[in-house]
Formats: C-alpha cells, sequence, structure tokens
C-alpha cells in the first residue's frame, strides 16, 4: 500500500468546533464592548491559530495592537472552560478511523489548536487512536509551516511521501504541500470545496468514509 499514515487537522476536519469558539470570543467580544461575530465570520478566522482568531474576531488590524494579548489571554481561560460547547465529531469519522486501525494505517493529528485543548478533544472523542499530536507549540512554527507535520511523520516512523495529510482549509493543504505529503481537502468542514481545490488539494472528499478509496 502506497500510504502508510494519515494526518488529520482537527477543527473542521475531525470535529466541528465552531460553536464553542463563537462562545467563548464573543463573551471575551461582548465584555469589552465589541461588536460579536456570527458563525460565518468563525469558519473563515479559524486555521491560524487562536491569538490570529481573536485578533480577526476583534478587528485588530495591526498584531502588536496590546489588545490583543489582553483579548487572547482571556479567551484562552474562557475557552479551556467551554471548548466543549456543542462540539460534535462529524459523522463518519469514527467509522472511518476504525476502518484505517483495521487496515494498520497510523494516525496523527496536526492542529494549530492550543494543544491542551487540543488533548482534551482527542482524549474524550478519539481515544486511543491517535499515535501522536501536536498543537500548536510556541517552541515550533505553525502551519502551513510544514515542521510539526514532518516530526509526527517522523514519529509514526513514516516518510512523507508515504503519509496523506487531511484538512478542511487552504492552510492545510497548503501544509501538506509544503511537507510533500499527499493533501486531501474534506469538503464537510469550514471552508467548503472551492477553496481547497484553489489551494492545490490533489483530491477533495465529500464524506469521511471516502478517504479509503485513496488508500487503494
Amino acid at each position: 500500500m502506497k500510504f502508510q499514515a494519515v494526518i488529520f487537522d482537527l477543527d473542521g476536519t475531525l470535529v466541528n468546533s465552531i460553536y464553542g469558539l463563537m462562545y467563548s470570543m464573543n463573551n471575551i467580544l461582548r465584555r469589552h464592548g465589541l461588536e460579536e461575530q456570527g458563525v460565518d465570520k468563525y469558519r473563515i478566522y479559524v486555521g491560524h491559530g487562536l491569538r490570529d482568531l481573536v485578533r480577526k474576531s476583534a478587528k485588530l488590524d495591526n498584531p502588536d495592537d496590546p489588545r490583543v494579548e489582553l483579548f487572547y489571554g482571556e479567551m484562552v481561560e474562557d475557552y479551556l472552560k467551554n471548548w466543549d460547547y456543542q462540539l460534535y465529531a462529524y459523522e463518519g469519522i469514527i467509522p472511518l478511523l476504525d476502518a484505517l486501525v483495521k487496515k494498520n494505517i497510523k494516525l496523527g493529528v496536526n492542529t494549530n489548536k492550543k494543544e491542551e485543548i487540543a488533548r482534551l478533544i482527542l482524549d474524550k472523542y478519539f481515544p486511543g487512536y491517535f499515535a501522536y499530536m501536536i498543537g500548536g507549540r510556541s517552541s515550533l512554527p505553525h502551519k502551513p509551516d510544514p515542521t510539526a507535520a514532518l516530526i509526527i511523520a517522523g514519529e509514526l516512523g513514516v516518510e512523507p511521501s508515504q503519509c496523506i495529510y487531511m484538512g478542511d482549509s487552504d492552510v492545510d493543504i497548503h501544509t501538506a504541500r509544503n511537507a510533500k505529503m499527499y493533501a486531501v481537502g474534506a469538503a464537510w468542514g469550514f471552508r467548503g470545496r472551492d477553496e481547497l481545490v484553489a489551494a492545490g488539494a490533489e483530491a477533495v472528499i465529500n464524506e469521511p468514509m471516502e478517504l479509503l478509496k485513496i488508500l487503494v
């Protein structure tokens, strides 16, 4: 079999976490008298890490604005309490993971999400499935830099060319291509097919179990 591992994005690929992010960030915006944002906006803001989401949600164009760090600190505190708000695994993900395990495919997760929260999600919704995970660490560059993806491949004991990398945004597709992995777009996620195709996905699937056809 050509592919020996699959590395997944988390938000918008394995789980729909948008409502918890929206709930917590709107708490912060409301606290500071700023305009709350709707779910369609948050689908766009997700992808480059929590700090970037905070800055965009608060409409702070300057990343050095001191309010970015203030709001980010409040967001981390709030989201640690509310990360599971209306969160759910996408339909078909668990059957896909079960099928991949039966085929002895190694599984990893690469997310820009704060690693502490990513671990909570994996432990609750996908216990025992993933051999290695990297979240948003200050010691590593965020996606689309390929560093974390390549570390995960090394931990799984496979070459990048043996990895499928699956995500729902252009950030994920760029990460896959930068890491020389096979880029698969998850059309059910936050961004949709057009963005994934434009980013250069080698395949875009409409439901999780379609990934098995690529493994053949």
